[in-house]
């Protein structure tokens, strides 16, 4: 099961006057988009631990960690799903195929490096979704209501 981040947030009742000004499918967007790009540093943090654990190879299991995003409508829930690309598929230096998701399966439980990654950059993912979002708040009311 995938690890999830709970985070104790001050000042709800102001960011909620601040996204109520803008439309719902505005405010809807500012928040998936601040969540996806904070998501960045998790991405770097799990193909930094790949490279320091000597598990690059051809760099095709780097090379398919990616995030992806899902958004709910039913609840309003949304999901951001970092790992390994299930459709990324090549070969190893020796020409035999390889699909990384099937690799990193096995190397996951002896180098931990997709936890590893969440572990180190948990804070900054945090940090930057609030300033992602506050950024995007910043703009909305520059443009006096206009796009962000």
């Amino acid at each position: 099961m995938a690890d999830a981040l709970k985070v104790d947030i001050k000042g709800l009742n102001e960011l909620q006057i601040k996204l109520e000004k803008m439309s719902q499918d505005m405010a809807a967007k500012s928040i998936v988009s601040a969540a996806y790009t904070a998501n960045k540093p998790m991405v770097d943090a799990i193909k930094n631990n790949i490279a320091s654990n000597g598990l690059v190879d051809t760099g095709l299991l780097q090379s398919s960690i990616t995030r992806k995003k899902i958004i709910y409508g039913k609840d309003g829930k949304v999901v951001i799903i970092t790992g390994v690309n299930k459709s990324v598929k090549g070969v190893d230096r020796n020409g035999k195929p390889r699909v990384p998701w099937r690799y990193a399966n096995v190397l996951e439980p002896k180098y931990k490096f997709v936890q590893s990654g969440f572990d180190e950059s948990k804070n900054v993912v945090v940090d930057k979704f609030v300033s992602a979002l506050a950024s995007r708040i910043k703009k909305f009311e520059k443009n006096g209501g206009g796009k962000t």
